[in-house]
C-alpha cells in the first residue's frame, strides 16, 4: 500500500485547491488516512483486518474516525504549527487558520467520505493487476522482474509524498505573495514543546517493539505515525499550559544576585 501519510493525501489535496469552497480540507485529509488507522489493532483481539478498506467500512469506521481526527486537528494545529521548523518554506503560520474554519456538516461529512474512498480505491489499484492488463501487460512480473503491487506501492508512495510536499510549498509561497491576513497564532514555547514531544516520542519508541505484530510493516508504520502525532499534540498542549520563560536573565542568576546582595 502507499504510505498512509503523506502519500495518501495526494489524490484529495488537488480537490481542495481546485474548489476550496466545495470541500473541507481537514476532513479530506483525515478521511484519506482513516482506513489505515485500524492497523493500530493488528495482532490483537480487536483486529479488523481489511474490513475498513471496504465500501461498508467507509461508513462504520472511516467516517467516525475521520471526523474525530478532524476535531483534534483543528484544536491543536495552531499550537503545533508555531513550533515546526522551516516556517517560511512550508508556511506553517497559515495553518493556524484551520482552528477557526468551519464548514456545513454535510460538506465535512462528504469530504471525509471522499478522502476515505480515495484511499480504498488507490489501494485496490495498487494491489490488483487489472490496470497493467488494461494497458496490455498480461504478466507484469515476467516483464519487469517485480510484482505489480511492489512497483505500484513504490511509485505511489514516493510520487504521492513528493506531490504533497510540492503542493504544500506552492501554497505557502502563494500565501506569501497574496499577503493574506493570518490567524493570530499562540505564543511559541519551544523549550516545553520539544521536551514533551521528544519524551513522548522516546516512550513510544520503547513501547512499539512490545506491541503485537511489531515486525509487520503496515502496523509498525501506522503506529509510528501515531506516536509522532501524539508527541506533537502533547507538546502543543504542554506549551499552551506552561507559560513561556521570559527572555533575559535566568532564574538561577536572579537567585544568585539576591543572595549576594
Amino acid at each position: 500500500m502507499p504510505l498512509t501519510f503523506p502519500s495518501h493525501l495526494a489524490p484529495v489535496l488537488p480537490l481542495k485547491l481546485w474548489r476550496p469552497g466545495w470541500f473541507d480540507g481537514v476532513a479530506l485529509c483525515t478521511g484519506a488516512v482513516a482506513p489505515d488507522v485500524a492497523y493500530l489493532f493488528t495482532g490483537t483481539s480487536l483486529a479488523l483486518d481489511l474490513r475498513t478498506h471496504t465500501l461498508g467500512g467507509l461508513l462504520w469506521w472511516c467516517l467516525p474516525v475521520a471526523l474525530g481526527y478532524a476535531w483534534v486537528v483543528r484544536r491543536v494545529v495552531a499550537g503545533i504549527a508555531v513550533h515546526l521548523p522551516a516556517q517560511r518554506l512550508f508556511g506553517w503560520p497559515w495553518y493556524a487558520t484551520l482552528a477557526r474554519v468551519r464548514h456545513p456538516w454535510q460538506v465535512t461529512v462528504c469530504s471525509a467520505l471522499i478522502g476515505a474512498f480515495s484511499h480504498v480505491a488507490w489501494d485496490r489499484v495498487s494491489d490488483s493487476e487489472r490496470l497493467p492488463r488494461l494497458l496490455g501487460v498480461a504478466d507484469f512480473h515476467a516483464l519487469t522482474g517485480v510484482y505489480w503491487y511492489q512497483f505500484a506501492d513504490a511509485v505511489a508512495g514516493l510520487g504521492g509524498g513528493l506531490l504533497v510536499v510540492v503542493l504544500a510549498v506552492h501554497e505557502a509561497r502563494r500565501g506569501l505573495r497574496t499577503d493574506g491576513v493570518r490567524e493570530p497564532a499562540p505564543e511559541a514555547n519551544p523549550n516545553v514543546f520539544w521536551r514533551v514531544a521528544l519524551a513522548v516520542t522516546g516512550l513510544g519508541a520503547l513501547v512499539m517493539p512490545a506491541l503485537p505484530a511489531a515486525g509487520v510493516p503496515a502496523p509498525a508504520g501506522v503506529r509510528a505515525l501515531h506516536v509522532v502525532a501524539l508527541a506533537l499534540v502533547a507538546g502543543a498542549v504542554a506549551a499552551r499550559s506552561v507559560p513561556p520563560r521570559p527572555a533575559g536573565r535566568s532564574p538561577r542568576l536572579e537567585v544568585e544576585q539576591r543572595e549576594t546582595g
